[in-house]
């Protein structure tokens, strides 16, 4: 039984092997196996995440899986999920596995949305001996725990309480919530996707950066001055859309439902200062050791918060 045999849409065989074009069974790549195995090494013994291993081969000026077929639109960065995928494939461990995935529905609908759902172990076809092992059986079995355990640790919690406000001022990404760097810490999107040739890092821990918002805040709730210019600006920012919106009403005749609905919604410019000045208030009875409260306020008030190279913060309300 042959690699194309049992593959007839596939046409090119998984990272770390060739096709032999006689017996059309899988043969080890000698340039590409010892990567798979380094993978392995790397993510079981050595304790390493799959984006410090992405980088480390990009450093080492090892081509990606794509490149190394020769591929018209590979890429030269590997990506996380490539590592993910190399770590899930029993193939390493020398047997072919068939309908690991199946579609479901009607043919149409398979066709029209492509679902697809992971099928039971049990129910899988498996192949033992197919191919020269790359993996042990045992380490593989290991790093499928590892990964799970991986998983099970993520703390969405963690990952949302400064998501879409935490940016980076140099290339304008978001900031990536990492819970395996300093015990939690936020590092540029742009260096998370592309490394250190696309931007730095601009790491800066959760606690840190959490620290120095509650900071701001118990400064904030205690400066009168710096409280009515809040909402000086807030009523700038109200007025300002006020006027834009009436201007737009008379220079744009065929948007003239959609606008007049649009300046009614903000006519009632009063009622809106209270009800910001009342949430500004709220501060002063809030506990913002609170995480969930200080996760509300955070969504609610500020606009954006920009992490500068050297841990240097700068914020802005909305």
């Amino acid at each position: 039984m042959t690699w194309l045999s049992q593959n007839p849409r596939v046409s090119i065989p998984p990272y770390g092997y060739i096709v032999n074009p006689t017996t059309k069974k899988l043969e080890v790549d000698e340039t590409a196996a010892p990567i798979v195995r380094e993978i392995f090494k790397l993510y079981l013994h050595e304790g390493w995440g799959m984006f410090k291993i992405c980088n480390y081969l990009m450093s080492k000026g090892i081509p990606t899986p794509r490149a190394t077929t020769g591929a018209a639109n590979a890429g030269t960065n590997w990506q996380q999920n490539s590592i993910k995928g190399i770590l899930n494939n029993p193939v390493y461990t020398g047997k072919l596995v068939f309908r690991r995935e199946e579609t479901t529905g009607t043919l149409a609908e398979s066709e029209l949305y492509k679902i697809r759902r992971k099928v039971e172990p049990d129910k899988q076809i498996t192949i033992e001996n197919a191919h020269p092992a790359l993996i042990a059986e045992d380490d593989f079995k290991a790093v499928q725990e590892l990964m799970k355990r991986k998983g099970k640790h993520k703390s969405n919690d963690k990952e949302s309480l400064f998501s879409y406000i935490v940016k980076c001022p140099d290339c304008g990404s978001g900031m990536h919530f990492k819970p395996d760097r300093r015990n939690g810490a936020y590092v540029c999107g742009g260096y998370v996707k592309r490394t250190s040739s696309y931007c730095s890092s601009h790491i800066i821990e959760e606690q840190k950066l959490l620290q120095a918002v509650k900071d701001d805040l118990r400064t904030l709730i205690k400066d009168n001055v710096r409280m009515e210019k809040l909402y000086g600006m807030a009523e700038e920012k109200a007025n300002a859309v006020q006027v834009s919106t009436t201007k737009e009403l008379k220079d744009l005749a065929n948007k003239k439902t959609e606008l007049i609905l649009a300046l009614e919604a903000r006519q009632d410019l009063t009622e809106q200062l209270q009800a910001f000045r009342k949430e500004v208030e709220r501060f002063t009875n809030l506990d913002i050791d609170d995480k969930q409260a200080m996760k509300q306020v955070l969504q609610r008030l500020i606009h954006k918060i920009e992490v500068f190279e050297g841990g240097k913060i700068k914020g802005s309300v909305k």
